[in-house]
């Protein structure tokens, strides 16, 4: 090229970035000889949507290192690599700063880790926020829509907090995105979604899900068994970023590892050569599953979150009734009968004619309801039994298969239950309202009518029927989507956690079963079970049926039991039926 088309080119170098896309430029030829017209196309570079990783590299923001602690003495939060972050975008309160980098309080870690994961949830599934003043209008754009995502799969609801509210997230748009994990409760915590981190919805529901109470999904102590990280591609500054938290701060719930979680790496997070940094093998492999997508919570993600904050059992609640005679609380109907008085055996056999058990309680607040209502329509009745009995030293919950269950929640009275064999409520006399948690004698044959008391069953809560030709409820098209028990379902177009053959080949939008990309409780005619039902999301439950009745004069009375959770072990026995 001679020196004359060279200086062409360097006039117009110069301008080229500044004109609209699409330009033409038209140069007379008496300006540039030989050149008669020069057509520019102005094409805009679109960058690519870095990850919070890589957009939290080295930087650190105003609101974290100008932190001072209560001496006024300047202290940011510790992170990793010289970072104030955690895994690339946590930032780490002071109580989980200790457990994971410790510290020589060993007392004070065991003694927090046995409440961590309770106390970092928003209390009632409410997470209060305020606006920063200066918050970027783009930022502020994704972060509403990331919270409309997540209030409309879940429960969880967003409100501003007011003055007297002491405990909230505060939006801004720092540099970074980066997030505390759950509920800090000490005071405002910061939630930043900054330049580049408004591209996309998919990384603010990221830091949201965080500020609920989420750690990265590759985190898990499992992980190793459905991804390999490839240590030697990571930067040696990052390689604590890889190291796996234990069951204190992780628990998964009985849910599956997540290759499609909104939380997880990419695969070339933290890289230092180029190449990967985790490869998916297991099952995630054989089903050729991505990992580190920043669209949407995937079907797990919600599940685990309805989970965590009891979605499904604050909506059976409020949908589900209970039969004349039953007085209901939350998802459980009681039925309390002062006559005739029975020994633990006939208590349990009595019960078991109303498709019900021996009342169990399982937390303060069924404990208090039962408390009140046997002091404020009993008063002179002193003693009620519960469903707890003594196997082998301990005590159990007994259910209506006569299966011993954990005690989770206890309120035992002082020096209770000793060497008693049962339980009861009671009263401390018919003037006190004082009740608690005392020991009891079974009783036998040979001593009947001693050991006698009033007692308390219980089942739960039911959804009215519906309508229907069919009692298997197969032409159910309604959009419950979690099981009887309160797993959520797992969508009918997904192969994971389970593996089947439902859905038939074409179009989902046409499919007669009311089969789609959802996971809505349904009864397919290519595995047709006895009312609707799904697949959960639970590693080893593989199917629960959903709290569907139909109306019919067909429905037959076994439609109305109990229906049996199904489990790794009576998985066969199910099969066999078939």
């Amino acid at each position: 090229m001679n020196s004359y088309y060279i200086f062409v080119t360097l006039c117009f170098a110069n301008c080229i970035a500044a004109l609209p896309l699409g330009t033409e430029v038209h140069v007379h030829a008496h300006t540039f000889p030989k050149i008669e017209r020069i057509i520019v196309h102005v094409q805009k570079r679109m960058a690519d949507i870095w990850d919070f990783w890589q957009l939290n590299r080295n930087i650190c923001p105003p609101s974290l290192c100008m932190f001072s602690d209560d001496s006024g003495l300047p202290r940011r939060p510790k992170g990793t690599g010289g970072s104030v972050f955690y895994n690339g975008d946590i930032v780490l309160d002071s109580s989980n700063e200790k457990y994971i980098f410790g510290d020589n309080e060993v007392s004070y870690r065991k003694k927090r880790s046995a409440v961590r994961t309770q106390n970092k949830l928003w209390p009632f599934g409410i997470l209060k926020y305020k606006w920063a003043s200066n918050i970027d209008k783009k930022s502020k754009r994704v972060i509403r829509k990331a919270m409309q995502h997540i209030a409309d799969n879940t429960c969880i609801t967003f409100k501003k907090a007011k003055n007297k509210d002491e405990n909230y997230v505060r939006f801004i748009s720092e540099p970074g995105c980066w997030s505390n994990i759950g509920h800090v409760g000490n005071g405002e915590q910061k939630l930043s979604i900054g330049r580049g981190c408004n591209e996309v919805v998919g990384v603010a529901v990221h830091e949201l899900l965080h500020a609920l109470g989420f750690w990265h999904e590759q985190s898990r102590p499992d992980r190793d068994n459905y991804v390999e990280v490839l240590m030697e591609n990571v930067a040696e500054r990052y390689k604590k970023d890889f190291e796996k938290l234990n069951k204190t701060l992780v628990n998964s719930r009985g849910y599956p590892y997540d290759y499609l979680s909104i939380m997880h790496y990419k695969e070339f997070t933290f890289t230092n050569t180029g190449d990967e940094t985790i490869k998916v093998k297991g099952i995630g492999k054989k089903l050729r599953m991505p990992i580190g997508q920043r669209t949407a919570m995937s079907n797990i993600d919600i599940a685990q979150l309805r989970d965590m904050y009891h979605c499904n059992k604050k909506q059976d609640a409020n949908e589900t009734v209970c039969l004349p005679g039953w007085v209901k609380f939350q998802r459980s109907c009681y039925k309390f009968l002062k006559r005739p008085k029975y020994q633990f055996a006939a208590a349990v056999k009595y019960c078991r004619e109303f498709n019900s058990y021996l009342a169990q309680i399982d937390n303060k607040y069924e404990d208090k309801f039962l408390q009140k209502h046997v002091v404020k329509k009993y008063p002179n009745t002193l003693r009620w039994r519960l469903g707890g009995r003594k196997i082998n030293d301990t005590f159990y919950w007994i259910n209506e298969d006569n299966e011993p269950i954990e005690i989770k929640y206890s309120n035992w009275a002082e020096g209770n239950p000793t060497k008693y064999t049962s339980m009861v409520l009671r009263k401390h006399n018919k003037t006190s309202e004082a009740v608690s948690w005392q020991g009891a004698w079974t009783g036998s044959f040979k001593n009947f009518p001693k050991n006698s008391y009033a007692f308390i069953c219980e089942r739960p809560a039911k959804r009215k029927c519906i309508p229907g030709n069919h009692s298997d409820g197969r032409e159910y098209r309604g959009t419950l989507a979690h099981t009887f028990s309160g797993i959520t379902c797992q969508n009918w177009n997904l192969q994971y956690p389970h593996q089947h053959k439902v859905i038939p080949k074409g179009s989902l939008q046409t499919d007669p079963d009311g089969l789609g990309e959802h996971n809505y409780c349904r009864n397919p005619s290519k595995l047709r079970r006895n009312r609707p039902w799904c697949f959960t999301t639970k590693s080893k439950i593989e199917w629960e049926y959903c709290d569907v009745h139909i109306c019919s004069k067909l429905v037959k009375k076994t439609d109305n039991k109990i229906p049996e959770r199904l489990t790794e072990q009576n998985k066969q026995k199910q099969r066999g039926t078939q």
